[in-house]
């Protein structure tokens, strides 16, 4: 799985210079690595687009994975599907971890919901007061506030898959016990009894198998550049 991880990170600005030294048997350039994985890609596209969202989330593997899916089991089913592929939570998962109450909800999102909250009753002492202009500029300013955070509180959940409650610990913060929200895991995964109440149990099995087929298609490739690099070295 290195040289596949190694691979996926020279696609990154920060990677495009390295040289790649494998176990010091040899030196092997930036072009020769790239060129492994996209030999060993050939006829794995699935598989590749789910190590570059997996590793790096490409979006234009998301999209080509959402596509994909969309395609398989249908518009409805395709967002449950890529969630299960990238083990990130469904939609309304996601809402509910950000904004939950009773302590359960992101801590930075709280924060931010109190400061909104401070916003808001100014905004309607100003409209007590008559003052239309302030109290609009007040509520937009709330508003924003809000959405700012849930929009950085999710990006930071989707592209660590980490629970926002324990932060990756699965534990509580104060009590030391098992975090509800992950339940010990420290990870956030999608709902897979929520998927089986939404859709018909036919429908499950066909998200399941392609999901199945994407993660088949990942390991061979993996495979296949690790056998590449091997006689490379060995060359």
């Amino acid at each position: 799985m290195a040289s596949i991880e190694m691979a996926l990170r020279l696609f990154s600005p920060r990677g495009s210079q390295l040289d790649v030294a494998m176990s010091g048997k040899g030196i092997l350039g930036r072009e020769e690595i790239l060129g492994a994985l996209q030999a060993a890609a050939v006829g794995r596209q699935l598989g590749y687009h789910y190590l570059m969202a997996e590793h790096l989330m490409d979006d234009g593997s998301v999209r080509a994975l959402s596509d994909h899916f969309t395609q398989a089991v249908g518009k409805d089913a395709a967002g449950a599907a890529l969630a299960l592929l990238l083990r990130r939570p469904l939609p309304d998962q996601l809402e509910h971890m950000i904004k939950a109450r009773s302590g359960q909800a992101h801590p930075y999102y709280d924060k931010e919901r109190r400061r909104a909250s401070i916003v808001m009753e100014q905004a309607k002492r100003a409209h007590r007061r008559g003052n239309e202009i302030e109290y609009q500029r007040l509520k937009n300013e709330r508003d924003h506030i809000l959405t700012a955070a849930y929009n950085r509180c999710a990006d930071e959940i989707l592209q660590t898959g980490r629970c926002p409650t324990c932060q990756g610990t699965g534990k509580r913060v104060r009590a030391g016990t098992e975090c509800p929200s992950c339940n010990g895991t420290g990870r956030v995964v999608p709902d897979r009894v929520a998927i089986r109440k939404q859709f018909s149990a036919e429908l499950c099995y066909l998200m399941e198998r392609e999901v199945d087929n994407v993660l088949a298609q990942a390991s061979e490739l993996t495979s296949e550049m690790a056998k590449q690099i091997s006689d490379m070295l060995a060359a």
